[in-house]
């Protein structure tokens, strides 16, 4: 059986900030987007519209179902952004994390042996290149 973390969030200030720039990268190009989507629409249908009346009447309850709209997706869609920031920074702060500790432990004399990473582990290369050097 393989070696599992027991939570995704490891706390590191490398996981944190790859997280937080994962999630952010992902956050404002999409809200940048979509206010500039919003600002067209509406401001596409007020043009083709003569009368203030008629803006209103109609633009009202448009604008009403499109808020509704975000006020439900807007959550999930950042909920589901920050799962996958989350699981994208613990695949490289995890294995950081790990050869860290066992090169920790190696220069306490408390371990011997080569850093084993997990099969799909990121920064495995990286592994492999220490493991040469301190297994010769």
């Amino acid at each position: 059986m393989q070696n599992r973390r027991r939570s995704k969030y490891l706390g590191t200030s490398v996981q944190t900030k790859l997280l937080f720039l994962v999630f952010f990268s992902a956050i404002i190009p999409a809200a940048i987007v979509g206010l500039c989507m919003y600002y067209f629409i509406f401001s596409m249908m007020a043009r083709q519209m003569m009368f203030p009346e008629a803006i209103a009447a109609n633009l009202i309850p448009v604008l009403n179902r499109v808020n509704m709209v975000v006020l439900v997706t807007l959550p999930l869609s950042l909920l589901l952004i920050w799962v996958v920031a989350l699981e994208l920074s613990h695949r490289i702060a995890g294995p950081l994390y790990r050869m860290e500790k066992d090169l920790d432990d190696r220069i306490k004399g408390l371990k011997q042996g080569p850093i084993i990473l997990r099969k799909n582990d990121e920064l495995k290369p990286l592994a492999e290149k220490i493991n040469k050097l301190i297994c010769k």
